[in-house]
């Protein structure tokens, strides 16, 4: 899935977040938050960004709760549809977070004053190279390369999230595909050999066929 991270590990400009995300907190209060908080970005009609200095959350679409992205601090969201009337995703954090919550003129402003547009522009460029991914991931491939996706994801995501999240669960909320369908394809991969899976959990990858 659309997780941050992936291209931060691969991407040399470090320093360009550390100063970055360093600077922010003279622009804004970090706040702390618990697990399972939602947060919207939008406030009297203003725009909001959401800065995650640490912890991880995911990003949902608002209209259906589906979820876009995993997240880690450090990271913004909230530039990424900034033109758009109304934001069209909510932040809900999946563990103890530091964060702002920045009006998106006032981060323009402040970008513009530090001089730290390029450093937002990395942030940008990430993004939307992840996003990019995301797309190739989950648009235009059939009903069981999707899952077979989301099972790689969820065999990346963190100990606590493959400790507490089914495999069921974990695509059911990253797709629109049924929940009978799912069930049905991870029967047939446990009973193939192909995944290891114990009360719904995924415990292994042992090899998924291209075709099934």
């Amino acid at each position: 899935m659309y997780d941050f991270s992936k291209v931060i590990e691969k991407s040399p400009p470090q320093l360009e977040f550390e100063d970055f995300f360093t600077s922010l907190k003279s622009l804004c209060a970090v706040r702390k938050g618990k697990p399972g908080q939602k947060f919207n970005l939008e406030q009297s009609d203003k725009r909001l960004c959401f800065i995650l200095f640490s912890g991880t959350g995911l990003v949902k679409r608002v209209n259906d709760s589906l979820v876009l992205s995993t997240i880690h601090g450090p990271c913004i969201v909230g530039l990424q549809d900034i033109f758009h009337v109304k934001s069209d995703v909510q932040v809900s954090s999946t563990s103890e977070v530091e964060y702002s919550l920045v009006v998106a003129s006032d981060l323009f402003s402040w970008a513009e004053e530090k001089g730290l547009w390029k450093n937002m522009c990395y942030m940008l460029m990430l993004s939307s190279t992840r996003f990019s991914e995301y797309q190739k991931e989950t648009v235009g491939v059939s009903n069981y390369e999707l899952i077979c996706n989301l099972l790689y994801s969820l065999n990346k995501e963190s100990f606590e999230i493959r400790a507490t999240t089914t495999a069921l669960e974990y695509i059911q909320t990253r797709s629109m595909l049924s929940r009978s369908g799912i069930m049905k394809t991870l029967s047939s991969l446990r009973i193939g050999g192909y995944i290891t899976i114990s009360k719904g959990l995924l415990i292994k990858i042992n090899s998924l066929p291209k075709k099934f």
